[in-house]
C-alpha cells in the first residue's frame, strides 16, 4: 500500500486501495478486506495526507458474549514534511519527518493502527443490549429468566422517605 511521491506533481493527487487484513496484521477479528481512499496534496516540499478506512470485524458482546459483526470507519490526516522546520505550527501527532528524494510512502502501519484504534473499548452486539443475567446466565435479549426477583435491603428503606420529602 504504497504511494509513489518521487517526482508527484504540484497538486491534489487521489488514491484508492483495497488490502487483505492479514497483510495488514490485524489479527483474528478481521478477516475482510480493508477499504481505504486517500487523497494527498503535494505543496513544494510538503505532503497532505488525507485517508478513509473502512474495515470490519468479528467480535463477542461485552454484554452477553454473542458474536456479532462491526463495521469500523475513521478516517486520519498526516503531513509529510523533509525538515521538522517544515512542521511549522502542525500538530506532532499528525506529523512524520521524511529524507529528502523519498520515491515512496507507505501507509500500511499508518491504516493498521487507525483500525485498531477505531474499535471501540466496550464492544456491544447493539446500544440496548440487557446482557446475561447475572444469577442463571440467561441471555435476556432473548427473553426473561426465571430467576426470582433479588430481595430488597431494608437497611435502606428509611432514606427513601428522605428523598421522597426532599423532593416535594
Amino acid at each position: 500500500m504504497k504511494i509513489q511521491v518521487g517526482g508527484l506533481s504540484e497538486g491534489l493527487h487521489r488514491y484508492q486501495f483495497r488490502e487483505q487484513a492479514v497483510s495488514l496484521e490485524l489479527g483474528d477479528q478481521f478477516s475482510d478486506l480493508v477499504d481505504i481512499d486517500a487523497a494527498l496534496q503535494r505543496n513544494g516540499r510538503q505532503l497532505y495526507l488525507n485517508a478513509t478506512v473502512r474495515a470490519t470485524g468479528s467480535f463477542l458482546c461485552d454484554r452477553c458474549a454473542a458474536p456479532f459483526t462491526l463495521a469500523l470507519s475513521t478516517t486520519y490526516q498526516m503531513y509529510y514534511v523533509q525538515d521538522e522546520t517544515d512542521a511549522g505550527n502542525l500538530d506532532p501527532a499528525e506529523v512524520q519527518v521524511i529524507p529528502p528524494g523519498l520515491s515512496s510512502i507507505d501507509l500500511a502501519e499508518d491504516v493498521r493502527q487507525m483500525v485498531l484504534l477505531a474499535v471501540p473499548l466496550k464492544l456491544l452486539c447493539r446500544d440496548d443490549c440487557r446482557g446475561l443475567c447475572t444469577s442463571c446466565g440467561t441471555d435476556l435479549n432473548r427473553g426473561p429468566c426465571t430467576c426470582p426477583p433479588e430481595p430488597v435491603d431494608t437497611r435502606w428503606e428509611a432514606l427513601r422517605g428522605f428523598t421522597d420529602e426532599k423532593s416535594n
